[in-house]
C-alpha cells in the first residue's frame, strides 16, 4: 500500500476499505436511528458517541500513519465525507431519541440523517436543531466537515501538483 495504484487489481484492498467504511456506516445509522423509544435515550446516545469518537480517531490515526498513498487517502477520505461521517453522525443522533430529544423537529431516521449532512457541510437551513448534549455533537460534526473538507482538497491539490510538475 506504498506506491500509488495503477491497475483494478492494486486498488482492489482499497476500494473493498472504502465498501466495508460504506456498509458499516449505513448498518450503524439503520440499526441506531431506529430504536424504539424505551431502548433510545442518555446511556445509548452515550456510548454510540463514545463509539463515534473511538472510529474517529482510530480512522484518522489509520489514514495518517498507514495509507501511504495519497491517491488511497483521497478516495478514503472521499468516501468519509461523502457518506461515512454524516451516517455515523446520524447513528448517534437517533440513538437518543426522537420527540426533541436530541434534534428539535426530527421525527425519524431520514429527519436526523438530513440534519446530519446538514450539519457536516456547515450549510445550517436552521429547519431542525440540536438540544442537550447534541448541540455538542453538532458542533464537533461541523468542525469535523471542516477538517475533512480541508484535508480532501489538500490531498486533491497535493496528488493534481505532483502529477502536473514540469521536469
Amino acid at each position: 500500500m506504498h506506491s500509488d495504484p495503477k491497475t483494478l487489481d492494486e486498488w482492489k484492498s482499497t476500494l473493498v476499505a472504502a465498501l466495508g467504511l460504506v456498509v458499516v456506516s449505513f448498518l450503524a445509522w439503520y440499526g441506531f436511528s431506529r430504536l424504539s423509544e424505551a431502548t433510545a435515550g442518555d446511556r445509548i446516545g452515550t456510548v454510540t458517541t463514545v463509539l463515534l469518537v473511538l472510529w474517529l480517531i482510530s480512522q484518522t490515526w489509520y489514514y495518517m500513519t498507514q495509507v501511504k498513498s495519497p491517491k488511497r487517502q483521497l478516495l478514503l477520505m472521499g468516501i468519509s465525507f461523502i457518506q461515512v461521517v454524516p451516517f455515523l453522525f446520524a447513528a448517534v443522533y437517533g440513538s437518543f431519541g426522537y420527540y426533541d430529544l436530541c434534534v428539535v423537529g426530527a421525527k425519524g431516521p431520514s429527519d436526523v440523517l438530513y440534519f446530519s449532512y446538514v450539519t457536516f457541510t456547515t450549510v445550517g437551513f436552521g429547519d431542525l436543531h440540536p438540544a442537550g448534549l447534541c448541540r455538542g455533537l453538532a458542533v464537533a460534526e461541523a468542525i469535523t466537515g471542516y477538517i475533512l473538507l480541508g484535508l480532501f482538497v489538500a490531498a486533491a491539490v497535493g496528488i493534481y501538483a505532483r502529477s502536473h510538475t514540469r521536469a
